[in-house]
């Protein structure tokens, strides 16, 4: 009371008679201060707080409330179980998007592509891919790649023009040499021998940058994906990661040809997320025609071709990586809000058919709207190098020996479980190969239930189920099993549906 007394000497009131003024919010202020835990002078310890913290209102515009909304929408993906949970939650609501492609054909494009994804570029292979072994089988797959180029080149005739363009050489070339040297190498290597080779597969994925998000729609030509990820290039606290260069674009998107659109937010990285192998290695990409040599050389003038070219598949290879990474650490449980604790890697060989790029990735991390996050994604880039001269009379002229071990070594590039700490690996999902109607709800038949034979879900109303009952033939029973279904009533006395789900 004495303590109470002293806070409110200042609101004292003398006249003719001492009385107190207490406004409300004074009142409220001082009952507070006063119930401040003090030091007890026997035990010297402070006493637990007698009121819970006092928290922003959620309905409130201010900075501080601002941060206390993220913080319980950080709090609540963090306890989601999977990653599907976690990506489904992250992307309910459609917003306004600014759409990039991996292949850009905007002058200066390469700049705003580093600044998006906050990549630093090392104009050089990591050691881990350089160190790699390849001689044993050199000479054998040399000889098997000048066979192939002449097979595609010389003797192959094809009477349409438009196999006559660089790229469609380059994607037929770019498979037959991916297939050719990942079954020659695959003896040696053993992540090869069990990788999955998929072609044409689409790549999505949308992330928030400053005051706007991004949604990448890449479709690579082919992705080789094993069951271990690539080890590291760098550590994640190294000079590159941490004070690598990047610039800073500070003019509008829409300066590139870049615009914002409405669409669905989609995180994919060409493989379902029950798929068991669920780690990208590499990739092959075809450059178009719009980024083409012989373009170049007939719109830019001949001191600056190279450069502008270089830059510009700099850039692809910095924006597909990125998406394809990216999306990959989704899948392994990791968000924008969760962070990464460990790096994850791919690689990738761009080509026309006859110059070959290679480019090393690793993503350290995912939170890039945060300012006082100081990673930086790493890229190792070699500049381009043609695979051989000229093709005359019948022989390969100029063939580089140093493209093609590099081509093996990137392949070659060895694949590591993920450590105990980092996590466990995931689990694969083998659902069944064809749906039993004459069993039931088992475990087994839940998923295809749910996906052939959406009449049995329980949650339709009875005219859609109405609806798809006389929509749907058996090719079985040969008819249409709901053709003399009128009312909901009569689907358990109609022989047809009984006969359809086993009963009779």
């Amino acid at each position: 009371m004495a303590a109470l007394i002293q806070n409110m000497r200042p609101y004292l009131v003398v006249g003719k008679s001492c009385s107190f003024t207490w406004p409300p919010n004074v009142l409220a202020r001082t009952c507070m201060t006063s119930a401040k835990a003090l030091p007890s002078a026997e035990t010297g310890q402070e006493k637990k707080p007698l009121y819970p913290p006092v928290v922003p209102s959620l309905t409130s515009n201010s900075e501080a409330a601002k941060k206390y909304k993220l913080e319980l929408i950080r709090q609540k993906i963090a306890s989601l179980p999977s990653p599907k949970d976690k990506i489904t939650a992250l992307l309910q609501q459609n917003r306004k998007a600014h759409m990039l492609y991996a292949l850009g054909r905007r002058y200066n494009v390469h700049a705003y592509q580093q600044w998006v994804t906050r990549t630093t570029v090392v104009k050089q292979l990591p050691e881990s891919v350089t160190d790699v072994q390849v001689d044993d089988r050199f000479e054998q797959v040399k000889s098997q790649v000048m066979n192939l180029i002449l097979q595609e080149r010389h003797y192959m005739k094809r009477n349409d023009n438009k196999w006559r363009e660089p790229y469609r050489f380059g994607v037929v070339f770019t498979k037959e040499l991916a297939r050719l040297l990942t079954t020659a190498v695959s003896g040696g290597v053993p992540h090869l021998a069990t990788a999955n080779i998929i072609h044409g597969a689409k790549v999505e994925y949308c992330w928030p940058h400053t005051e706007y998000w991004c949604q990448l729609l890449d479709q690579p030509d082919i992705q080789i994906l094993t069951h271990h990820p690539l080890p590291q290039y760098c550590p994640m606290d190294s000079a590159a990661s941490i004070d690598g260069e990047v610039p800073v674009y500070e003019w509008s998107p829409r300066h590139l040809a870049i615009f914002e659109r409405t669409r669905k937010r989609t995180i994919f990285p060409g493989f379902k997320i029950e798929s068991p192998i669920q780690c990208g290695h590499t990739q092959f990409r075809v450059i178009s025609k719009g980024m083409s040599r012989e373009k170049f050389h007939q719109d830019l003038r001949k001191d600056k071709t190279g450069d502008q070219l270089e830059l510009r598949i700099m850039g692809s290879a910095v924006m597909g990586l990125f998406g394809w990474t990216a999306a990959q650490a989704f899948y392994r449980g990791f968000t924008w809000y969760q962070d990464l604790h460990y790096p994850i890697t791919s690689q990738v060989v761009l080509t026309d058919g006859r110059f070959f790029t290679f480019g090393c990735y690793q993503l350290n991390t995912l939170s890039l709207q945060q300012e006082d996050n100081p990673r930086r994604n790493v890229l190792f880039f070699q500049e381009s190098q043609p695979l051989y001269d000229d093709i005359q009379d019948g022989q390969v002229v100029g063939f580089n020996d140093d493209v093609l071990r590099t081509l093996l070594q990137v392949l070659g590039n060895r694949t590591e479980p993920l450590q105990t700490e980092w996590g466990p690996e995931p689990v694969p999902f083998n659902p069944p190969t064809r749906f039993n109607y004459h069993l039931g709800d088992t475990q087994e038949n839940l998923f295809f239930k749910k996906m052939y034979a959406p009449h049995l879900r329980k949650d339709l109303s009875s005219e859609r189920v109405v609806r798809k009952l006389k929509n749907f033939k058996d090719n079985r029973l040969g008819k249409n099993i709901g053709s003399g279904v009128t009312d909901i009533y009569q689907l358990e006395s109609n022989p047809s549906v009984r006969k359809f789900k086993g009963e009779d």
